[in-house]
């Protein structure tokens, strides 16, 4: 009886850890790829996994340090990688932002639209270099995105 007590006493002091350490290391270095940081991609991952964190909390569950977390999710959420929203946590001090992820399709879209637009600059090249007269809106490349719900549609309106 007194060791089934000591177990459960064990088992209460046991803390969840969030982190991400057994993350498949290609599909960080993908991600890495995709938004320009390894950083940028634990936190994405992180967010993903775990939902609704604040700073401190992707920090530990990265081993990255807050500071460079601060940087990196401010970025990230200026392009809108990630969302925030103020804590709801009651008492005196300042109130840290909670950031979530957008969902990988949304990622993809944001991600291929940005690619888009560089393809598009590369085509252009010559043009510029030449200071030819260039037609607005004319768009050599276009990438279009699906979830795979619609890929029938998709293929009926391109």
């Amino acid at each position: 009886m007194l060791e089934k007590v000591k177990n459960k006493e064990k088992n209460k002091s046991i803390v969840i850890k969030k982190t991400i350490e057994n993350i498949d290391k290609s599909l960080i270095s993908n991600l890495s790829n995709l938004l320009s940081s390894e950083v940028k991609a634990k936190i994405y991952i992180y967010l993903r996994k775990y939902g609704n964190s604040t700073v401190d909390e992707i920090a530990h569950g990265t081993g990255i340090y807050p500071s460079t977390i601060r940087e990196a999710i401010l970025e990230m959420y200026k392009s809108g990688i990630v969302v925030r929203e103020k804590s709801n946590k009651e008492g005196l001090g300042k109130k840290p932002y909670i950031y979530s992820a957008v969902s990988p399709s949304e990622l993809v879209k944001k991600l291929s639209k940005g690619l888009q637009n560089k393809l598009n600059e590369v085509i252009m090249l010559d043009k510029k270099i030449k200071k030819k007269e260039i037609k607005i809106p004319f768009l050599p490349v276009k990438i279009v995105v699906s979830d795979g719900n619609n890929i029938n549609d998709d293929c009926k309106n391109n």
